[in-house]
This record gives structure tokens, C-alpha cells and sequence, in this order.
């Protein structure tokens, strides 16, 4: 199969799955682990991705659907989804459409966060839009995980906040605002991960001016 995308720690191919169209998420060997210790490696994080995928789609986030898990190959079959990531989107769209778009963006974020969910990997790559549906679809949660401390929720919007500033300068100000609002209006601990937000990005801006 010809690679069609690459992935944080996959390769991606588009592929049918009998007659639908498909992303196969394949993870491959790497040389240099013990070939058994990698193998019980990959298959840990494929079950783990589908589990986490599921578990966002059981909080009210938009994921592709699960359509075979191949332990053997370790790869998940997944729901093609059809659509633009916000990445090139948002600069193509209206003030208006970006604050539509970021104030649901934020809302979805906090009903992960809500679910214990970290993605581990947000940026304006990860999200697409389709027009036809009115929920923002995540994907690859390859790198994501399950958690309940602040820090964690903090750091996953410490990724999104900086993916804002450096890939959609120009649009932030309006842009950030609303994905803060979008999730107050959902998280069930906002003013605790907001305050640790700001002390993460505090952080940052230490170490870039040591």
C-alpha cells in the first residue's frame, strides 16, 4: 500500500474496507526494540487509541468510527472522514465562522476533558470540518492518554493555545477567546485548568527568554 499520510507514531493508508472508504493506522516494527517487547509495545497502544477513541465518542466528541481492530498487524480500520482540517481552514473563513468554529472546538475539548481524556497531540491538524455535519471530528489519539490531573488538562491546552500562536498568529486573539468560552460552557473544572494554563504558559516563557 502507498503511504498516504503519516501519523505522530503511524503510517496512514487509504484503503476501502469492503465497499466503504477507510484510513488503515498501521503500526509498523522498529528495528531497533526487541522484536517481542515491540510487538506487545504496538499492540498496547492500538487497543489503547480504540479505546480511547470510543470513550470520546461516549462523551459527546466526534471520532471516526472503529471499523476493525487488526491486533495481528496491529491497525485500526477507521471512518474515512470527509472534510478540511482547521489548520487550512480557518484562514480561509469569516470572523464569524472562526468564532463558531473555536467556541465548539472549546466545548469539545472540555467534554474530554470531563471524560478524563487527554488527546496528547492538539493542534489545528488533528480537527476537521466537514460542512455537511455540525460537529468538529478528532483524530489521532495516538499519543493520548487517560488522566484526572490539572497539569495534564493544562498541558493539552497549553499544545492548542501555542499551535494557535504559531500556525494562526494572525487570527489568535479572536480565535483563543473563543475556544476559552466554548469550554467554560462544558468543562465541569474550567477556572482550576485555566489557572494552571496560565501558570504552564508562564512557564514557557521563562525557559524561551533563559
Amino acid at each position: 500500500m502507498k503511504e498516504d499520510f503519516r501519523g505522530a507514531e503511524s503510517k496512514l493508508f487509504l484503503k476501502k474496507w469492503f465497499h466503504l472508504p477507510a484510513l488503515h493506522k498501521v503500526r509498523f516494527p522498529k528495528s531497533y526494540r526487541i522484536k517481542e517487547l515491540d510487538f506487545q509495545f504496538r499492540k498496547s497502544r492500538t487497543i489503547h487509541e480504540a479505546k480511547l477513541l470510543a470513550k470520546a465518542k461516549e462523551a459527546g466528541v466526534r471520532t471516526p468510527i472503529i471499523f476493525e481492530i487488526d491486533i495481528l498487524n496491529t491497525t485500526l480500520v477507521l471512518e474515512y472522514l470527509y472534510g478540511e482540517i482547521l489548520k487550512t481552514l480557518l484562514p480561509k473563513i469569516s470572523k464569524k465562522e472562526i468564532q463558531e468554529i473555536c467556541e465548539q472546538l472549546g466545548e469539545d475539548i472540555g467534554k474530554l476533558h470531563n471524560a478524563g481524556i487527554i488527546h496528547g497531540d492538539l493542534t489545528t491538524s488533528n480537527i476537521i470540518k466537514n460542512p455537511n455535519e455540525k460537529q468538529l471530528a478528532f483524530v489521532d489519539f495516538g499519543l493520548g492518554y487517560i488522566s484526572d490531573r490539572l497539569e495534564d488538562f493544562g498541558i493539552d491546552l497549553f499544545l492548542l493555545e501555542r499551535a494557535f500562536r504559531n500556525t494562526h498568529s494572525t487570527i489568535f486573539n479572536t480565535a483563543w477567546k473563543m475556544v476559552i468560552k466554548g469550554y467554560k460552557k462544558t468543562s465541569t473544572n474550567s477556572k482550576d485548568i485555566e489557572n494552571k494554563l496560565l501558570e504552564i504558559s508562564s512557564r514557557g516563557r521563562y525557559s524561551e527568554r533563559m
